[in-house]
């Protein structure tokens, strides 16, 4: 009986968890529906049997966002400038998942305290050895505590690999309305919101940047600095210098395109090169043991049981 009320008091605290998670990630979003919804919404009768629901779930968000305000106010002032710049960089470079810093680390925190109280109510009534039980519950609390940094490594690649992927294909639309005529500034605004990607919400940003007063040259140096891309950076400092020295913009891009092009084939030679290396050690110790059972398996149980001379 005590397990079952542990395991249900489990169940809450790792809804409650999740749902502050799912609160702050989609704050933003929850705050749009939620205006656009007060202003375009029309009460009727369908509206006014939605509403003990909305009620509800305002009281819970509401709840939620409060209780996790209050975390993130304790975090702001303990960490420290050079933590939070830390993680301002690798939030940065997976695309901000996460609104800030401080919302990042609270889900650390959060989720090491879910696991390792999973464990400790869970597991460690029912092992007889506790010191194990205790290690066990400090592994899980430190892998559920290390596993966001994880995601964001992998949020990292996904994106980077996305752009690299999408930069042939954006940088020559570009090109081919510079030779229309149009502006550079004009026509990074035309292809990043007919695009979708990463890339494109880098050069909107960028726009805006430049919206606000920055120059051209800070807004693409602030770019460069978002993107831990080496190729994207190369075309960007590309960019820049051909922007210092009044280069034509279109023939730049023509060159970079090319290059782009060429860089990309030169990746898939490269791992095409590669294939044969990672191939090895499957096929040793996988493929050819099955291929030796099948080929020789009769013969040795043909000796087994007849013999040499059989």
């Amino acid at each position: 009986m005590l397990n079952i009320i542990l395991l249900f008091l489990t169940a809450g605290f790792f809804s409650l968890v999740f749902a502050g998670i799912l609160f702050s990630i989609f704050n933003r979003q929850i705050a749009f529906n939620t205006r656009v919804n007060q202003t375009f919404g029309q009460p009727g009768k369908h509206a006014s049997s939605e509403a003990p629901k909305e009620v509800r779930k305002s009281i819970s968000s509401t709840i939620i966002q409060r209780y996790w305000q209050r975390g993130t106010q304790y975090l702001n002032k303990k960490l420290s400038k050079s933590e939070k710049k830390r993680l301002e960089v690798l939030l940065r470079d997976a695309g901000y998942p996460f609104k800030s810093a401080i919302d990042f680390r609270l889900s650390q925190l959060v989720l090491g305290a879910g696991g390792s109280l999973l464990m400790l109510f869970l597991i460690v009534p029912v092992i007889e050895n506790k010191s194990m039980g205790w290690l066990l519950t400090a592994t899980v609390g430190l892998l559920f505590f290390r596993y966001p940094v994880f995601n964001l490594g992998k949020r990292k690649t996904a994106r980077i690999k996305e752009i690299n992927k999408g930069m042939a294909d954006f940088f020559d639309t570009v090109n081919l309305l510079l030779e229309a005529g149009m502006g550079l500034d004009l026509a990074l605004s035309d292809v990043s919101r007919k695009m979708t990607g990463p890339l494109s919400d880098e050069f909107l940003q960028t726009l805006e940047d430049m919206k606000l007063g920055m120059t051209r040259r800070e807004a693409f140096y602030e770019l460069k600095k978002r993107v831990p891309s080496d190729s994207f950076q190369s075309v960007i400092s590309s960019l820049i210098q051909a922007d210092q020295l009044g280069i034509g913009m279109a023939k730049v891009l023509g060159n970079l395109t090319k290059r782009i092009r060429e860089q990309r084939r030169e990746a898939a030679r490269e791992q095409a090169m590669k294939a044969p290396v990672k191939m090895l050690f499957p096929m040793v110790f996988f493929i050819f043991p099955s291929l030796f059972i099948v080929i020789l398996g009769p013969l040795v149980i043909h000796l087994v049981t007849k013999g040499l001379g059989g």
